[in-house]
């Protein structure tokens, strides 16, 4: 592959993810994988990955002053619980040998890609069950739970958001607006510290780096504006016939001659 053939497919990789992110989600399904094809290392990829998906996240999130019926000091200390799973999550990555990641990487992926199906049955489950019942209230206890999401956000990360906007609406809270803003911030607070560790340990590839953000930021951006004019529902059943393909194949069940 010549050298502009190779960064157009990683651009449109990245620009299809980014797209991907800001509709149904499931960016990871198409960055990832692309890194893979393209002979970089999974742990690599995996942190290649997270920065430009992180850059079209970062990008397109307008800012936020509120949350809702979070106060300012208890979403201080869900913030640091978060960042401080993410500091650990980060290390464990780097620290355990790469056949570890290579080894439980393809059942994350599944776990992720199950996440991905079922997400608008459990959210729906959680909010007509179980949230309804109760109205939010903050406990210390409850950043336990996230911090334990922290480390499998900065050591894997795909769906982080969608498990933060399920566990928070369990915990009662009804508005969707405030889901949306505290998923968007711990998720960015999360990955943008373990992408500074990334960064210092070396594992971010950088010649792909740059056209892949320009193009995961177009497509976060082209994803905003087309949210309204595509149909979702679609596009959804599409991204679950490639997620299964992709799940499939790194767990060894299929194989494709690419």
């Amino acid at each position: 592959m010549s050298v502009s053939l190779e960064f157009f497919f990683l651009f449109v990789v990245a620009f299809s993810g980014g797209v991907l992110s800001t509709t149904v989600s499931g960016g990871w399904f198409f960055v990832f994988p692309g890194l893979i094809f393209r002979g970089l290392q999974p742990v690599i990829s995996n942190a290649t990955t997270m920065l430009v998906l992180w850059s079209g996240h970062i990008a397109t999130s307008d800012p936020i002053k509120k949350m809702g019926s979070i106060s300012v000091d208890n979403f201080k200390y869900m913030l640091l619980a978060c960042i401080s799973g993410g500091v650990l999550g980060a290390f464990l990555l780097i620290a355990f040998p790469y056949k570890i990641f290579e080894s439980i990487g393809p059942f994350l992926l599944l776990g992720s890609f199950i996440l991905f199906i079922s997400y608008e049955n459990v959210l729906h489950f959680v909010g007509s069950k179980i949230a309804q019942r109760k109205d939010f209230k903050y406990s210390h206890p409850m950043l336990v739970v996230l911090f334990l999401l922290g480390i499998y956000g900065a050591y894997f990360g795909a769906g982080m958001g969608m498990i933060i906007f399920i566990l928070y609406r369990f915990y009662g809270i009804k508005n969707n607006d405030t889901l949306e803003k505290l998923a968007t911030v711990l998720v960015a607070a999360n990955n943008g510290i373990a992408l500074i560790i990334y960064t210092c340990a070396g594992l971010i590839f950088w010649p792909f780096v740059l056209v892949m953000v320009i193009g995961s930021v177009v497509g976060s951006y082209c994803g905003i504006l087309l949210i309204k004019k595509v149909n979702t529902a679609l596009v959804k059943k599409i991204m679950i016939g490639i997620g299964a393909v992709i799940t499939l194949y790194f767990l060894n069940v299929i194989t494709l001659n690419i």
